[in-house]
């Protein structure tokens, strides 16, 4: 069954919250998708455009996390 444009839409909303609203959180695409009861495709494709946005970035290990600018964490902490 093909998603529909307001499940799609939570599901960002949703994505965003757990990044956003707590502290350093790193997840795997599996445990994103397990966490909010959501199928890993449709999390794929949404992580995708949060990390194009430059929302969430993406290591080399396909962990998750919040994006930060190289300058942001040394501008806070100065």
């Amino acid at each position: 069954m093909t998603p529909t444009r307001f499940e799609i839409e939570a599901l960002v909303m949703r994505i965003q919250d757990e990044f956003l609203r707590t502290s350093p959180v790193r997840m795997t695409l599996q445990q994103i998708a397990r966490r909010l009861d959501a199928s890993v495709s449709l999390c794929k494709a949404v992580l995708r455009l949060l990390v194009d946005a430059r929302v969430l970035a993406e290591t080399p290990g396909g962990v998750y996390e919040r994006f930060f600018p190289h300058g942001a964490a040394r501008a806070s902490a100065a």
